[in-house]
């Protein structure tokens, strides 16, 4: 292996992408594997995915598997003390590298969508968070709280809460549904149910877990283009609960109005131009000017900071 070599890893809650790279961040080999969010699989199934998708980025690049420099990893449901203690130690048994950053997911966003460094990074994916940093290095985020209690503005709560109004409407409590009423065509289409009453066994099956039932937002968004009240009910709000967020971690780093340098991330969030809309519509009514960079890549932000590290930052 010649000259010095980079690890960025991307991992979330539909999947983890591994990047090899070279000093200058040019990529050698890219990997790719299923989730690694140990929330939602498990603490086994997800150092198995970073696993598969570090070797496979190695695989790409015509290496072996080895030690690198320095190796950035940005996960989902890993920011937490505990978490990170355990990451530790599965990287020091391997060995991964000689020096390890642990970051958030929305970290891996900021760093590949503002200028400078410095803003606030928003994902909305299969769960949702938002995180920032100033130009003195102070960090702060917002959301993250997993599904339970938190991931507003996410594609699994916006699934959700669609399957909601579908059952209001089926049992005639939404009277404005239109006949026949797209949301619950499109649903039960991606589900492959013929009828209304095959949707409890569906959504139950042992397969239909969170990733899955997040997956089904194509559903919402195509919904949408026929029933503009899908936009109104439920992507502009969850546009204006990621708002919520962002402002939020603006707020805790001193910024209350004015320019803010905004990563847009999450293949939700870019998906859905009704939720973006809803998002930065939020934010100037709070007083914000939004900068939005959108973050296709967010594993490029990985490799950034893995980058500065290497040259002392």
């Amino acid at each position: 292996m010649n000259g010095p070599r980079l690890l960025g890893i991307d991992g979330g809650g539909t999947s983890t992408v591994a990047w090899l790279a070279e000093a200058d961040g040019n990529v050698l080999g890219r990997g790719l594997a299923g989730p690694s969010n140990p929330k939602a699989i498990g603490v086994p199934a997800a150092l198995a995915a970073l696993e598969y998708a570090i070797d496979r980025a190695f695989h790409a690049a015509g290496e072996s598997v080895r030690e690198v420099d320095v190796a950035c990893l940005g996960l989902a449901g890993f920011a937490r003390p505990d978490d990170q203690r355990l990451l530790r130690d599965w990287a020091g048994g391997r060995p991964l590298s000689r020096r390890l950053l642990l970051v958030t997911d929305g970290d891996l966003a900021l760093a590949a969508g503002t200028p400078e460094g410095w803003g606030v990074g928003v994902i909305a994916g299969t769960g949702s968070i938002a995180v920032g940093r100033d130009r003195d290095g102070r960090t702060a985020r917002a959301g993250g709280w997993g599904p339970l209690i938190g991931d507003e503005g996410s594609a699994y709560a916006v699934v959700l809460a669609a399957f909601r109004r579908v059952v209001r409407r089926a049992d005639g409590r939404d009277v404005r549904a239109l006949e026949p009423d797209p949301l619950t065509s499109h649903l039960l289409a991606a589900l492959g149910v013929a009828e209304i009453q095959g949707l409890i066994p569906a959504l139950h099956a042992p397969v239909m877990d969170r990733a899955r039932i997040a997956g089904l937002a194509p559903a919402v968004l195509a919904a949408s283009e026929q029933d503009p009240t899908v936009v109104d009910d439920l992507l502009a709000p969850a546009g204006r609960e990621l708002a919520q967020a962002v402002a939020a971690v603006a707020r805790a780093l001193g910024w209350t109005s004015g320019d803010l340098p905004l990563a847009c991330a999450g293949g939700f969030l870019l998906a859905a131009d009704a939720v973006r809309q809803g998002l930065l519509d939020e934010l100037k009514r709070l007083g914000y000017v939004p900068s939005a960079t959108a973050v296709a890549e967010p594993v490029r932000g990985a490799v950034i900071l893995a980058r500065h590290a290497l040259s002392g930052g």
